[in-house]
C-alpha cells in the first residue's frame, strides 16, 4: 500500500473486472530511480519469471488520477495474459492483440491524454 494509491485493491478490482485467471500475479512498488536528469520513466514492468507487477512510485502521489494507476497496472496485467510472440525472429511484446484489449480499457483515453500533460511533471518528482 502506497501513500495515495493501494496497489493490491486496484489489481484486484482489475483481476475482478477482466481477469480472474490471473490469481497468481503479484504487485509491488517499484525502488525510487538514481537521482539526476531523467527523459524518460518505465512506469510498470511485468516479471514473468516471477509473476509480478512492478509500479514506479512516482505515482504514488497526490496529482496522478485512480484511473491512470489502474491504467498502468492493467497495461502490465495484460503482459501475463498475453506473453510475447516471436515474429520473423523478434519478440512483438506489444502484439495487435495486445494493443486492441489495450484500448479497451475503460479510461484509456483519458489515461493517454493525462499521461501526455503531466509526463514532466512525473519526470521532475523522480528527482525529489
Amino acid at each position: 500500500m502506497g501513500r495515495y494509491h493501494d496497489l493490491c485493491a486496484i489489481l484486484a478490482e482489475l483481476r475482478a473486472r477482466y481477469c480472474p485467471q490471473s490469481a497468481e500475479v503479484e504487485i509491488t512498488w517499484g525502488r525510487r530511480s538514481r537521482p539526476g536528469r531523467h527523459r524518460s520513466i518505465r512506469f510498470g514492468v511485468y516479471q514473468p519469471d516471477k509473476r509480478r507487477i512492478r509500479i514506479h512510485p512516482a505515482l504514488d502521489q497526490a496529482f496522478v488520477p485512480r484511473y491512470f494507476v489502474e491504467f498502468i497496472v492493467y497495461h502490465e496485467l495484460l503482459h501475463h495474459l498475453i506473453p510475447a510472440v516471436r515474429v520473423n525472429g523478434r519478440y512483438q511484446i506489444h502484439s495487435a492483440e495486445f494493443r486492441t484489449c489495450e484500448r479497451s480499457f475503460p479510461h484509456y483515453a483519458e489515461a493517454i491524454a493525462w499521461r501526455r500533460r503531466h509526463l514532466r511533471q512525473l519526470l521532475e518528482s523522480r528527482e525529489q
